[in-house]
């Protein structure tokens, strides 16, 4: 219609193409932003310390060379299978090249992997909420907590089990599992491998189980159960084979791993210790406290939880699976902790943040029924408020600023051409290895060398002659 000049059009709604090119934009911008919080200043401040040198030093040898277990647990023993060690062979194989084989490239190639799991789960979020509000206020509430964004970019397992369990989590909330018998081998895979990462991950890779399996035990579709069970044995039976040959070469008599946590059962089953189930609760609040918290205290933030978790089991009742990435990991961790006789440290529960933020997402959003999505723009608010002072939380955390000093040293020393006993770093934290980066650039410490070299806070080199001394 045509009236005065003025042309009357209707009105152009988004369409599908246009609206999937603003989702994917927002999901790359999230990916990249992530990548570039949790990278900004790693040349300079790396975290290089006994685990850091252990794992770089073995992804120097060959793929074949690799061992076929994961890093050593604390518990005794090892995680249980070697996709760690693979993966910072990867590496180092890929982005060692570009800078000089130092070991932040590991920590870089993580990052890069971690972010991906997380812009994976905003995804996911925003299809199960329907509100991007809700999905990008989660996210940011997770991915930017101090203890967790400082350990993202480390060279550290625990961090990578944590991203593991977000990509099986994100992959549910997908309906992965629903599509076929082979998502629920990828969501199966995607679990056990945080075991081969950090064993402590196992009570929300139990959790993805059961979440695999809950819709059709529900249903009485017993055969679809038994499917989904065997897919899931045959893909952790497969992802074991490489312990089992380990465990099958080992010497006789080495300790097959796990003794603190099988002694811990067994005194607790025994009677000889109690049942701690009140100091797991608070070990699991001040977890949350320390993680997500921080750099605030706030002891009052265990009861929002258990009164979402309370939200999510009543009003999310028909959603089991649901229920199974949120309140269930919490329970199991609650239960498996109690019968824990060690100490609880906070990066034990690493892993279990993920379904805290989600349970408190879901369980509020249940209580606020059709203003939901307010809660959602209030909770986003909210993250960004606490955004500045969780950054700069993080950059306290795990980070060793000599580090660029130590490798401006190094290439000085290995410049000079000259034969080095030693070299030393008195600016360094303690449990830091001054040499090992020399080693690393292709220079070799000479019991027979004639001087020992000094990396002073300045950067520079100085030298003493070992005949001088």
């Amino acid at each position: 219609m045509e009236d005065m000049g003025w042309v009357h059009r209707p009105k152009v709604a988004l369409t599908p193409t246009r609206g999937r090119l603003i989702g994917i934009a927002l999901l790359v911008a999230a990916y990249v932003g992530l990548v570039l919080l949790r990278t900004h200043d790693i040349t300079r401040t790396f975290w290089l310390f006994s685990d850091q040198i252990l794992y770089w030093d073995t992804a120097q040898l060959t793929f074949t060379q690799q061992p076929l277990v994961g890093p050593e647990q604390h518990v005794g023993g090892y995680a249980l299978g070697p996709t760690y060690s693979w993966f910072v062979w990867l590496s180092r194989v890929t982005l060692g090249p570009f800078v000089d084989n130092l070991p932040h490239a590991g920590a870089v190639f993580q990052v890069l992997v971690h972010s991906a799991f997380d812009g994976m789960l905003l995804y996911a979020l925003w299809r199960k909420t329907r509100s991007i509000w809700q999905a990008a206020a989660a996210m940011l509430l997770v991915t930017t907590a101090p203890y967790d964004l400082a350990l993202s970019a480390t060279l550290w397992n625990p961090s990578l089990a944590s991203a593991a369990i977000k990509g099986a989590m994100a992959a549910v909330l997908l309906g992965w599992p629903e599509r076929s018998l082979v998502g629920v081998g990828v969501v199966a895979g995607l679990a056990w491998v945080s075991m081969h990462f950090h064993v402590p991950a196992v009570f929300c890779v139990m959790s993805v189980f059961v979440a695999l399996v809950i819709t059709p035990v529900i249903k009485r579709d017993y055969r679809l159960v038994g499917l989904r069970a065997s897919v899931i044995a045959m893909v952790v039976g497969v992802m074991q084979l490489p312990y089992l040959v380990h465990r099958m070469s080992a010497v006789p008599g080495t300790e097959a791993g796990g003794v603190a946590v099988t002694g811990s059962l067994g005194a607790t089953l025994s009677g000889q210790a109690p049942l701690r189930i009140v100091e797991s609760v608070l070990g699991l609040g001040h977890a949350i406290d320390r993680i997500l918290v921080d750099p605030w205290e706030a002891a009052w933030v265990g009861w929002v939880v258990a009164v979402c978790a309370v939200a999510v089991v009543v009003r999310r009742r028909n959603d089991m699976s649901l229920q199974a990435l949120t309140v269930l990991p919490l329970l199991f961790s609650v239960v498996g902790y109690a019968f824990w006789v060690g100490s609880f440290d906070e990066y034990y529960y690493l892993s279990q943040m993920t379904p805290v933020v989600l349970t408190v997402l879901f369980g509020a959003t249940a209580l606020a029924g059709r203003r939901a999505n307010y809660v959602g723009v209030a909770a986003l608010i909210l993250a960004l408020a606490l955004l500045p002072g969780r950054v700069s939380q993080a950059r306290t955390i795990h980070r060793m600023p000599g580090c660029a000093l130590l490798v401006d040293g190094s290439r000085e020393v290995l410049r000079r051409g000259v034969t080095v006993r030693a070299i030393t770093a008195d600016f360094l934290p303690t449990g830091a290895d001054p040499e090992c980066l020399f080693g690393l650039l292709g220079g070799d410490i000479d019991p027979e060398g004639a001087w020992v070299a000094r990396i002073q806070s300045d950067g520079l080199v100085s030298w003493e002659s070992v005949a001088s001394r």
